[in-house]
């Protein structure tokens, strides 16, 4: 049984595919090239994007008006001498994997009709992820009317996983009142930048090198067997958590060791002994809790402690003072 246990282990760690997942970076439609010039977007949906614009309060187009790149960009208005209420809003919508997204980038353009002040305490530009708002424009000031290029917005951890999000662009009022100008918020040249030139993060890179290696074990010891947030990078597996925490524990390791890409020669060592009865006072029992009577047993406790220190040293470096 023991050698099964240990061809398993080895063949898990060491055998590992390093598989790398394409992940198309591109937003589809993000300098809303594809259709043209759209008079009314709540009668035509742009493609690839999905249109939740109430025609009582908003309105929206796709023009040649402000644009970065191409020849278009998409225009988001509050209607003039309409009653709001606080939270109004209107959006653009489309679905992402966002498993491999780094950030996402674009430029907005705040502007009225009739020249007066863009006060950011009636009214706001938003990104939403699954309706929560993740960015907003300035609230400084009383006129952020201008262009904002390259705003960014970096992907939460809590947005990193198999499903596909809702990802929008808005227009939020923020009063409960009857505003007086149209507010314009203009898009244009919405980008996404991807881990590992576009190939995307392996599940196990924590430190997001692009590599699964020791230092990424590291930090799976590090956190090993701890309560945290379900969301932390290491907490790879969810079947062991509960309401409001995660657990790091082998279900985690053991889909951290599928995208294994690191220098095997000294885990190769440990992974011989893996299980394995030896002496106490054998170079690899590190852990000596669970041992009993004259031998000892190397397990994953072992393996924690041989990859906090792993390429750590314990010399220390003689210090010579100047005369």
């Amino acid at each position: 049984m023991k050698k099964v246990t240990v061809i398993g282990v080895t063949m898990v760690v060491l055998l590992a595919a390093n598989l790398v997942r394409a992940d198309v970076c591109e937003v589809v439609n993000g300098s809303f090239e594809d259709d043209g010039p759209i008079d009314d977007i709540t009668k035509e949906d742009p493609n690839g994007w999905q249109v939740n614009v109430p025609v009582d309060k908003f309105g929206g187009y796709i023009r040649t008006e402000w644009i970065t790149e191409g020849r278009f960009n998409a225009t988001l208005y509050s209607q003039d001498y309409v009653n709001f209420d606080e939270g109004d809003m209107a959006t653009i919508s489309q679905q992402m994997y966002l498993a491999d997204v780094n950030q996402i980038i674009f430029d907005v353009k705040l502007d009225t009709f009739y020249a007066s002040e863009w006060d950011p305490n009636k009214c706001s530009a938003v990104l939403l992820i699954d309706d929560d708002v993740v960015w907003e424009s300035n609230s400084v000031g009383s006129d952020v009317r201008g262009e904002y290029f390259d705003q960014i917005y970096t992907v939460e951890d809590k947005y990193r996983d198999e499903n596909a999000h809702t990802f929008s662009l808005g227009i939020r009022v923020n009063v409960t009142e009857k505003l007086k100008d149209f507010y314009k918020t203009q898009w244009d040249s919405i980008r996404r930048t991807c881990y590992c030139g576009g190939g995307g993060l392996l599940a196990g890179d924590f430190n997001r090198d692009c590599y699964v290696d020791m230092s990424d074990l590291k930090l799976v010891a590090d956190a090993w067997l701890d309560e945290v947030d379900p969301y932390y990078g290491c907490n790879l597996y969810r079947g062991d958590d509960l309401a409001g925490y995660g657990t790091i524990s082998f279900g985690d390791f053991a889909i951290y060791a599928v995208g294994w890409h690191g220098d095997m020669g000294a885990l190769d060592e440990f992974a011989e002994k893996w299980l394995a009865e030896v002496d106490l006072d054998d170079q690899h029992n590190l852990f000596g809790g669970g041992d009993v009577e004259a031998s000892g047993i190397v397990n994953f406790l072992d393996l924690t402690i041989f990859a906090d220190n792993w390429l750590g040293s314990s010399l220390i470096q003689e210090v010579v003072s100047e005369p």
